[in-house]
């Protein structure tokens, strides 16, 4: 008998412990996602995306080469980015997407 209440506790605490656990594990998202190239070089600004859709602090510059995938950390999980594919000049970028980045997604840049 004292060895079934013993079971019975040990049973207990597992079911609380894992109901605290479950829903804080359910709340993090992995906020990261990655850029890639599909035909050539690409140059791209990345920027966190504020809570009004704007473009707020710059996370990462630089180029992406086809075939080749560049991560992105996320604090909000959204982003805005311009690319172009004028690398060697000084062209203007083009374009301010916005994005999810979540869960590590590709998002792909011309």
């Amino acid at each position: 008998m004292y060895r079934i209440g013993k079971i019975s506790l040990l049973v207990l605490l597992a079911i609380i412990f894992s109901a605290v656990i479950s829903p804080l594990r359910a709340d993090v998202r992995d906020l990261y996602c990655f850029l890639q190239a599909n035909t050539t070089d690409v140059r791209v600004e990345v920027w966190e995306e504020d809570r009004r859709g704007n473009k707020g602090q710059l996370i990462w510059r630089g180029i992406v080469r086809p075939g080749k995938r560049q991560r992105i950390n996320s604090r909000t999980g959204n982003i805005r980015y311009a690319s172009s594919v004028y690398v060697k000049t000084n062209e203007p970028l083009s374009g301010d997407d916005s994005r999810s980045c979540e869960e590590g997604i590709t998002i792909g840049v011309p």
